[in-house]
Order: structure tokens, then sequence, then C-alpha cells
């Protein structure tokens, strides 16, 4: 039997996967302890990551590995694929020359267990995937250019599993997706690129559980120069410390929704704003696509929400929405494992 192994690399947590064809074997998750994260650089966090993994490996058996995937860090823009695990990528993600964040070690660690069991390792649609049209990249400033930083892993994923589903080519037709979870990805896919994303980790889209997406300039300015934050400080502000967490103290949606549901009205008001700034850019992805798609997709963990369900599904009623819950990135990775192994996706190189 064939086996891929999957690894996640979340910011406290490290996700394993093990997946036949047909069905998940085992899932593991291994707390990180604060004293094993380093704020520095997330590559410190190898060795403490790399045995916990070990550990897990112990008690399965390997013995039909066919590849290692892990997530796909934050690498210069690159279109959406497969890409093999080379020298360049791995140097890019140790020095993080991109940016420094947990998925960073998704390739240095499975770059270490293919070769411990000799198999290719690979990684597939990261973060930094870049497939914009070129108007799209325009801000307003000519020293500001917009940058496409999105769940591209679990958003192009599920809309093949729709599409296949259905029985719809991706490669001919246009969707919109959103991804909610503790950042908001929207997209317009067309012909299965992404030709127009926020930026969800900063300065983009709806605010999230914890990011603050679009704000009014004036605002930002006059926290930039308040003397209050630096740089670094207001950085973690609106992509840690914002959305439901900043005006309620929790970034779980669930509890959110239990507040709501015992008479909460700061609660209901926050998370009716939420949705509202989802369905606009769901509205400006639409007009990306010529107001023509197959389907508006929802994803992510929040899409278990039943006021989220509720109110998008009503006011979208002259689409078909498909909801599609869950965060999915280890049957992504696996998925696209597969697909790979079997010769149905390029493999391209990182240069």
């Amino acid at each position: 039997m064939e086996i891929i192994l999957t690894i996640n690399p979340g910011s406290t947590t490290t996700k394993i996967g093990v997946f036949s064809r047909t069905e998940k074997i085992q899932e593991f998750k291994v707390d990180v302890p604060a004293s094993e994260i380093s704020k520095k650089n997330v590559a410190i966090e190898f060795p403490y990551r790399k045995n916990s993994i070990e550990n897990f490996l112990k008690d399965v058996n390997l013995s039909g590995l066919v590849a290692v995937i892990g997530r796909g860090g934050l690498l210069k823009p690159i279109k959406g694929g497969v890409y093999k695990i080379n020298d360049k990528l791995i140097n890019d993600l140790r020095e993080a020359k991109n940016g420094n964040h947990a998925s960073n070690l998704g390739a240095i660690l499975a770059d270490y267990f293919g070769k411990k069991y000799d198999v290719p390792a690979y990684i597939i649609d990261p973060v930094t995937i870049d497939e914009l049209q070129d108007v799209a990249r325009i801000s307003g400033v000519p020293s500001i250019v917009r940058k496409s930083r999105a769940h591209a892993l679990n958003i192009k994923a599920t809309t093949r599993k729709i599409c296949e589903d259905e029985n719809w080519d991706i490669n001919k037709n246009k969707f919109v997706v959103a991804h909610l979870g503790g950042g908001i990805s929207v997209c317009a896919l067309k012909n299965s690129k992404m030709i127009d994303v926020n930026d969800a980790l900063i300065g983009m889209g709806p605010f999230s559980p914890e990011r603050a997406g679009a704000l009014p300039l004036r605002g930002v300015m006059d926290l930039a120069y308040s003397g209050k934050y630096t740089k670094k400080e207001l950085e973690v502000l609106f992509i840690k410390n914002s959305g439901l967490k900043g005006y309620l103290g929790t970034n779980d949606g669930r509890e959110v929704e239990k507040r709501i549901e015992n008479g909460d009205a700061k609660a209901k008001l926050i998370f009716d704003a939420m949705i509202y700034q989802i369905q606009k850019e769901i509205g400006a992805m639409l007009s990306v696509c010529d107001y023509d798609v197959k389907s508006v997709i929802i994803t992510g963990g929040l899409a278990h929400d039943k006021n989220i369900q509720k109110q998008l599904s009503n006011n979208l009623k002259n689409y078909r929405v498909i909801f599609y819950p869950g965060e999915n990135e280890l049957e992504a990775m696996a998925d696209g494992g597969f697909r790979t192994v079997d010769n149905k996706i390029e493999i391209k190189n990182y240069l």
C-alpha cells in the first residue's frame, strides 16, 4: 500500500498526517512549548520539531512511503503547483528571506524526512503563490505593490475536489473561493489561477479572528506616529491581536457563537461586521469574475459556523454557494502528493 507523509508546522503545534490513497491512516498533533518557540527565526525550532515527529513515527509503518509533503512557507513569489525541495528553497526558508513564519519549517522538515526514508520531498501551493493579473497589482501608490499571500493550498485543493465531485473542469471555469480561518483569504479563481486575492496576512480584505484586514489610512497613520508602538509592535497588533480578538478578547469563533446565543449584543455586532466584510470582499471578487462563476466556495474552519452559513447563503442567493468546512491542509497535501506520484501534476523547480 502506497502512503504519503504530510507535515504542517503551525505557530504552536506541528501536525503530521499519514495517508493512503483512500483514507487518512493516522493524524497526530504535537504541541510546541513556549520555551522552544523562537521569535527570531523559526528555523531554530527544527531540532525540537524533528524529534517530536520522529517520536510519533516510531509506531507507524512507513514501508509503503512514496513521498513526503511539507507545508509551503514564505518564499519569493512563485506560480502555483508542486515544487521539489532543493537547496535554494531550503536556504531561503532557513534565512527567512521573505519573512519568518512557522510554515517555513514545512519544507525543512519534509526535506529531512525525505532523505531519511529515501523518498522525494515536495511542497504544494505555498502561501506566496503569485498568479495575479497585472491590473490587480496596482495599489494607487507607485512605491507600494499589492502582494498575493493567501491560503492557496486549501483554496486550490478544495476547488479541485468540488470540481471532481460536480464534473466541472477547473481549467475552464471561474470561482470565488473564501478561506475563513485565523486569517481570511477571498480570491477570484479563473481557469485554476488565483488572478486576484486580498493579502490575507496584513492590510487587505476582511478582518478575521486575529487580523485587522483593510483599515482606514488616517487611523493607521495616527497609530504609527502616536509614539505608543514600534513598527514591530504595530505589525503584531495588526496580524495577531486585532479582529475578533481585539474587540472581544478571543479568537475562537465557537466561543463568540456561544456569547451570541447567550444574548451578548456586542459579540453579535462584531461577528456580523466580520461576515459583512467577508460578503463585501466576495462581491469584489465576483466583479473580477464578471459576476459569472460556477460557484462561490466557502472553506476554512469558520465555514462550520451556522451564522456564517445562514447569512452568506441568504445574501448570495443569486449564486450557488458551496460550504466545504475545515482547513483540510493535511488532506490537501496528501491529495497533491498522490497526483504528483501519478504524474498528473508538473513538478517545478524553485530557482
